[in-house]
This record gives C-alpha cells, structure tokens and sequence, in this order.
C-alpha cells in the first residue's frame, strides 16, 4: 500500500491486497495491506434477515483491533433501504472520515438513488475515494437489474466480482469486457477462492495489471489457507502496467438512465443477498455559464501506476465537489486542496 496519508493518518490508496469481511470478528490479517469491514445495510446498521446482528459494532471492534487497516463497506439497494442520501450519511456517521468506502450496489438498487448517495458521499468527504463493487461486467450487471452506467460515471474505481470460472476467462481476456466497461477507470479485483478453485489466476492478474484485489471473506473457514497464498502475491508482482486515468466529463447532471430489463433474480452472490453499478457526466459549467476545463495537475513522480490513477481521480472529486458548492476554478482553497492532495500522495 502506498505510504500516503490523509490528514497525517490513514493509508490514501487502494491496499494491493485485502480481505472482506461480512459477520466474522476481528483476527488477524497478517500479511495483508487491509480488511473491507461491514459497517451498514442501507439505512440500518442491523441484518434484514432478522438475526439481530450489528454491523455497526462489529465494524467498531475491527477498528478497535485493526486501526487504518480496516476499510468501511456497506449495502445499497434491496432488500435494504434505497434511500441514498440517508444511507450515505450513515456510512460516514458510522465510518467517520475515511480516505476510501466502498459500496456493494443491490439488486434493483434504483439509478437516481445511486446518484444520490454519491452526491451526498462527495458533500460529506470531497476528498475521499469511492468504490463500487458488483457483477464484473455491464451485461451481466444489467441483466440483474445494477445500474451499471451510473455507477461507472459517479463512482471513482471498480471492485468487480470475479467470483466463478466463467467471469475469471472474462477478466483474462485480451479483451476483457470487466476492463473496458470501466471505461478507464481503475478496477481492484474481488476473488472468491471457495467458489473458483482458479482464483489465484484471476489474483496474480489483478496484482499485475490492475489496482489489487481482495478476497471474500474472512467469514469462511478456508480464510487461513488463502490469506497466506493472496499475501504471497504482494512479493512475486511484476511491475504493475498502468490503468488508463481516462474519465468521462464530469457534469452537475447526469442522463436518463434506460429502463432495466425485467429479469429472474440473479444466484446468491458470495458478498451479499443481493448485488450492483450505472452513467456518464457532461462537464461542470463555469460562472460564465461556459464549460470550465479542469486544470490537470502534474503527476507526482514516485507512485505506482494504480496509485497516479486513483490521484487523478481524487483530485477530479475535490474540483467538482468545489464548483458544486459555488465554488471557481481559480478559489485559492480549491488551490490549497489539491495542493494538500498531492502532498498526501507523495508523502513518504
């Protein structure tokens, strides 16, 4: 994981290796960069399943237990609530502020309902990464219902599920739809090595190529054997090939979204009792009412390829979370913010 650190404190980047975790209590983690702890179902810290648990308290002894380490995640969309506002100020109530959430987009979650809890995530932490996580492509996403344009447009990284053989070869191809229904944007892989006896394949790619990966879940009993083997990759990487930091126009509406085909409901996924991602931006207007180019900083020498991604990318929130507040281009806090940007990204 990149040394960086927001505010002097937690890690800025992605970790190139973490585990997830769903009910499992702290343990440890060693040899991992992190752990993706649950910390919310929508608008509820407590299970729809009735069994009482609560996500909020476990995610609270993780952070006890395992301090920068652990990454706030949460549900969006049925069978929880949609309410995306409501649910975006609960993750940050819940996780306070984070240098990274990520989000698992539900079955049928409802397209302006994701735009609403991204617009609320960038009120609340303007500088912070936001990552979505469901089906790894956008046919299969779509076919059950996931947003997926939307979601590539007001997220800033991918964290696709790549969780059977099938989506593995997908993710290996030379022209694999997981890489370019990001649209440019970085992806970190999800491997479920109880699911794929070929997750390492999938693993060893997403270390080589892509941002990192994670694996699902700490809950299972297989975690021991498989935290020593997703560990073990952080050390026998070749040298990362950068992402592309190309990023659809950033604009303060988004389009209509096309009406989801009706489909059976998709198999459990590994994650959750249900999945989800969705469209483009046009770009920011200025005060003269004119498009205002956003100013590309210089890229900080010294950062590994994922890394510069995940900069761009921050630094493109912290300007259209300025200019939706009213803000200019040439406002010297939004100077001051970018520049405190940078200096996290390259502080050692």
């Amino acid at each position: 994981m990149e040394p960086a650190t927001e505010g002097r404190g937690t890690p800025l980047s992605l970790p190139r290796t973490a585990a997830w975790v769903w009910h499992a209590e702290p343990r440890s983690i060693f040899g991992l960069d992190a752990v993706f702890v649950r910390c919310a179902n929508g608008t509820s810290t407590t299970s729809t399943s009735g069994d009482g648990f609560d996500f909020a308290d476990n995610y609270r002894r993780w952070q006890d237990t395992r301090g920068p380490a652990v990454v706030p995640w949460t549900w969006f969309g049925p069978p929880a609530s949609s309410d995306g506002t409501a649910a975006a100020d609960l993750l940050c109530q819940i996780g306070g502020a984070q240098p990274l959430y990520v989000v698992e987009i539900g079955f049928k979650a409802p397209a302006e309902e994701v735009v609403a809890f991204a617009k609320r995530m960038r009120e609340r932490q303007p500088a912070a990464l936001l990552g979505f996580s469901t089906y790894p492509t956008r046919a299969e996403a779509t076919a059950n219902g996931v947003p997926w344009d939307v979601c590539v447009a007001v997220f800033d990284l991918g964290l696709p599920q790549v969780y059977t053989a099938k989506q593995r070869l997908e993710l290996l191809r030379p022209d694999s739809p997981v890489v370019a229904d990001m649209a440019g944007k970085p992806i970190h892989v999800v491997v479920c090595p109880d699911s794929d006896p070929g997750w390492l394949e999938a693993a060893k790619a997403a270390m080589a190529r892509h941002a990192g990966v994670s694996a699902w879940a700490v809950d299972q009993a297989s975690f021991t054997t498989w935290r020593r083997h997703l560990s073990g990759l952080a050390d026998e990487r070749p040298a990362a090939k950068p992402p592309s930091t190309s990023r659809s126009a950033l604009t303060d509406e988004l389009p209509a979204t096309e009406a989801a085909e009706e489909a059976a409901p998709p198999s459990p996924s590994p994650l959750s009792p249900g999945p989800g991602p969705v469209p483009a931006p046009t770009p920011i207007a200025a005060g003269d009412g004119g498009p205002a180019p956003i100013p590309t900083p210089p890229r900080p020498a010294g950062l590994e390829p994922g890394a510069q991604a995940l900069l761009a990318n921050r630094i493109i929130a912290i300007v259209q979370a300025h200019l939706d507040a009213g803000g200019t281009l040439s406002d010297d806090q939004l100077l001051s913010e970018v520049e405190r940007a940078l200096g996290d990204a390259t502080a050692g």
